[in-house]
């Protein structure tokens, strides 16, 4: 059991330095998408939620290909769209800053606030941009919901 907890504060390692940078990536057909993140429910209405879009296992692990903050609605869900993606491979990572200090609380090895990746809804240790990664090669929707520990 201290092993998953071990593996499963590893994939939040990126909390500490979920930087959000506003990066930017030319392409040579000069062909971009858009790509919406669905958030279905908030199981708490306070905070910010941060959203960040991987293209390698580089900005999946450390700094956000590119990412946004947007506060948590007081009801219902809330879309976050990235226009001007080039075609690629990209991850969703997200967590919800529920007391405002942007980085991840823990208690003990164990997250205390929600967070979620693209095509994982239950961890069994760190996910990896393979696992949570799919391809844009047209205008896309995915769901992510929240996850609590």
């Amino acid at each position: 059991m201290k092993t998953l907890v071990n593996l499963i504060a590893v994939a939040f390692f990126f909390a500490s330095s979920f930087a959000f940078g506003q990066t930017t990536s030319s392409t040579v057909t000069g062909k971009t998408y858009t790509l919406t993140v669905v958030i279905p429910g908030f199981d708490h209405r306070n905070g910010n939620l941060r959203v960040g879009i991987a293209n390698s296992e580089q900005t999946f692990s450390g700094e956000s290909f590119k990412s946004q903050v947007v506060a948590v609605p007081a009801s219902g869900g809330a879309k976050v769209t990235f226009e001007g993606l080039p075609a690629g491979r990209y991850a969703v990572r997200m967590m919800q800053d529920l007391n405002g200090n942007n980085q991840m609380d823990y208690n003990g090895s164990m997250p205390t606030e929600p967070f979620g990746f693209s095509n994982i809804t239950m961890l069994m240790g760190p996910p990896s941009f393979g696992q949570s990664a799919f391809d844009l090669n047209e205008n896309k929707t995915i769901e992510v919901s929240l996850m609590e520990m």
